[in-house]
């Protein structure tokens, strides 16, 4: 019976029971002792029932279990395997009827067994959990669980076996219509009353098989089942009462995992000592054990199954191109989802071009190898779209390169007519080859997170000095800010010490925000004023303020006159990318005349309207000299006379640079100030031979005398 362990979990209803909400309930199995074996329907939702206690309670044909279950096998960290799990081909559904009239073959007079059990069935939709299902009008049982098994992937033995340790069905002689209301305990928490907008034979069988999928997290819905996850260690408890304890199980596959979700107990040693039976221990449950039991003795061990990534012989030729729809889907080496082995992930909009089709999958190639996808997570290529299709024998390379010519093209594919996911790579950019195409022509390179193809013939072969300093793989996004150590760090092209091109020093004390890091997280791509350089992780302290515009870094004076390149440049209150309170944006072409810069040079100190602003080194070139002699695009009125106190240049620009007109206007000069420059550092005088820019610094109010 369901078991309420998370407050709202309505965002997990998207397919399944069109009229039942996932609201706040997940399926899970009670683990709660002995019960009466009959009860009312008006008690029903509150009660436990024979699938929570031994399973030899009235009612239950005893010719319907063979009790040969060992119980010494039973393993917690492993109940089930995923191949036995999701093995939707065990039975037909002639198969399945039979078995049910095997187990009763006489129902009590005055009651409806479970081989005689009809239902009116409702049409679904196909979802990440469940292919679409086609509603029917008194549909039986067993075409019911044959029909949800295919739709949902799940062995229909797994359904049987839930059904009787949930209400004793498969076996029951007398079942009440309430037992077919709460079949599969789904929306039956341990702690209230069942959920009626799970009730029916239906929407129990539809509605967990689809939370039992669900509980997997596939692709296209959020990672929501997280606590049983596995391949880690969970402390799973013994019983309801959370007095009994619990005790550490490391869970072994993605079954285990979903028959804790359901029934989120396992059984302790007085448990499975009794085999079918109760114990004397008021905190043994029995729900997963009693799974075990009926699943071993019916259908054998649930351990062995076929290879779940056997290719089909079923399977047909195919010719199409398909875009995957769902935010990530799995590609599989067989058309199920119980074959783990060489999963890859396919990002939203990847192109897939289909060589294969049987049932819903499609084999498509896949540079890794050809693989098997869900055609539910697919729609069909445009013409365009087409030629963006992975490609199929790709063969693996070592080589790094250099691009050879003064710019190509970076594609998505190796076919000059995707222009999809394209980027630019300049002259002697460093590529590392991860793969070849199959005619040689191309070659896949490393280009951050992604691979990307670029032509053969735009490459050369890169030196063995070359080679380290070639673009990493396998990169993960950062945004922490860092401080450099007094000493300085050495940023490089490339995350390798051994890599010598590129290499620059950052100056002691100057923070810089982490863009990405390497695939083993021992080097970071940062942002500095000199551009994106990679350092070493182990050379730099991790900043935890929160306002990193507050730094103050180690400066020294600076006397050029520069030109902000063409795209701008963004000044701002401190030397880091990421400080972007109280930023200037200059545009192309205006001449800055620092006033200091960083240590290591690669910020510029630059003296604006609003303050004091540094702008990166990278956005800026020496002015020439008819630039350094530009008039101010702005100036204020001055009025007031001054008097030089030293000998100084007067300029014809308010620039430390411009030498064009320049002279030398005698100390103790007096002169009648007309302009000042808007940050009110250059004053323009009028002295004998023409109006003249001198440092204000040099002057002083003449208040006669």
């Amino acid at each position: 019976m369901a078991g309420a362990w998370k407050a709202d979990v309505r965002a997990l209803a998207r397919g399944a029971v069109a009229a039942i909400a996932m609201t706040g309930l997940f399926v899970g199995g009670m683990a709660a002792g002995a019960q009466p074996a009959a009860a009312s329907a008006a008690s029903a939702g509150a009660l436990a029932t024979s699938a929570d206690v031994p399973a030899a309670v009235g009612g239950v044909a005893d010719a319907g279990v063979v009790k040969a279950a060992d119980l010494s096998k039973f393993q917690p960290g492993n109940i089930i395997s995923d191949a036995v799990f999701f093995n939707k081909s065990t039975m037909t559904e002639a198969q399945i009827q039979s078995f049910l009239q095997s187990k009763v073959p006489s129902c009590k007079a005055g009651y409806i067994c479970l081989k005689d059990w009809y239902d009116t069935s409702r049409t679904t939709n196909a979802d990440a959990m469940c292919g679409a299902y086609s509603g029917g009008v008194r549909e039986r049982a067993s075409r019911i669980i044959y029909k949800v098994a295919q739709a949902c992937g799940i062995n229909p033995q797994v359904i049987l076996a839930t059904l009787q340790k949930e209400q004793g069905l498969v076996t029951h002689v007398w079942p009440s219509d309430w037992r077919y209301t709460i079949a599969m305990g789904q929306g039956c928490p341990d702690t209230a009353a069942c959920d009626t907008r799970y009730y029916g034979f239906f929407n129990q069988v539809f509605g967990a098989a689809w939370q039992l999928k669900r509980y997997a997290n596939p692709p296209g819905t959020s990672q929501y089942f997280t606590w049983f996850a596995p391949g880690k260690t969970w402390n799973v408890r013994w019983h309801p009462n959370a007095a009994c304890g619990s005790s550490p199980v490391y869970i072994q596959n993605q079954a285990t995992a979903n028959l804790y979700y359901y029934t989120p107990y396992q059984p302790n040693a007085a448990a499975i000592r009794a085999g079918y039976a109760a114990s004397t221990d008021p905190c043994s449950s029995y729900g997963n054990r009693n799974f075990y039991n009926y699943f071993t003795d019916w259908f054998g061990s649930t351990q062995n199954g076929p290879d779940p990534c056997t290719q089909p012989a079923t399977a047909m030729p195919a010719v199409k191109t398909y875009v995957v729809t769902a935010t990530v889907l799995n590609g599989r080496l067989a058309p199920s989802v119980a074959c783990e082995r060489g999963v890859v992930a396919l990002e939203q909009g990847t192109v897939l071009q289909a060589v294969a089709v049987d049932d819903r999958w499609l084999k498509v190639h896949h540079e890794a190898g050809d693989r098997w996808v869900h055609r539910d997570y697919l729609r069909y290529a445009t013409a365009q779209e087409s030629a963006c299709a992975l490609p199929g024998g790709v063969a693996s390379a070592k080589y790094a390169y250099v691009v050879d010519s003064e710019s190509t093209l970076l594609r998505a594919v190796p076919d000059s007519d995707c222009g999809t996911g394209s980027e630019t790579a300049d002259e002697g950019t460093i590529l590392q080859a991860t793969a070849v195409s199959s005619d040689r022509l191309w070659v896949k390179v490393n280009a951050g997170a992604i691979g990307r193809w670029v032509v053969r013939s735009d490459l050369r072969r890169a030196t063995d000095a070359e080679s380290p300093c070639a673009r990493p793989g396998g990169v993960a996004p950062a945004k922490l800010h860092y401080l450099i150590p007094a000493s300085g760090v050495t940023g490089r092209l490339a995350p390798s010490a051994d890599c010598g091109f590129g290499v620059v020093t950052l100056s002691g004390g100057t923070a810089v925000q982490a863009i990405q890091t390497s695939s083993a997280r021992d080097w970071l791509l940062v942002s500095t004023g000199r551009g994106e350089v990679w350092i070493d992780r182990r050379g730099v302290t991790q900043l935890t303020s929160t306002a990193p515009c507050d730094l103050v870094v180690p400066e020294r004076a600076a006397k050029r006159t520069y030109v902000i390149v063409e795209g701008g440049a963004v000044a701002r209150t401190a030397p880091l990318t990421s400080c972007g309170a109280g930023s200037t944006a200059l545009s192309a072409g205006t001449v800055v005349s620092p006033t200091a810069s960083t240590s290591a040079g690669d910020w510029l100190r630059v003296r604006l309207l609003g303050g004091d602003r540094w702008v990166a080194r990278s956005t800026v070139r020496a002015a020439t000299q008819e630039e350094a002699c530009q008039p101010p695009a702005e100036t204020k009125t001055a009025r007031y006379t001054y008097v030089l106190e030293v000998a100084s240049t007067g300029r014809s620009a308010p620039q430390s640079d411009c030498a064009i007109s320049s002279t030398t206007i005698p100390a103790g000069t007096i002169a009648d100030a007309t302009a000042v420059t808007m940050a009110g550092d250059w004053l323009l005088l009028r002295v004998s031979g023409g109006d003249r820019w001198v440092l204000r610094a040099h002057t002083s109010r003449y208040t006669g005398g």
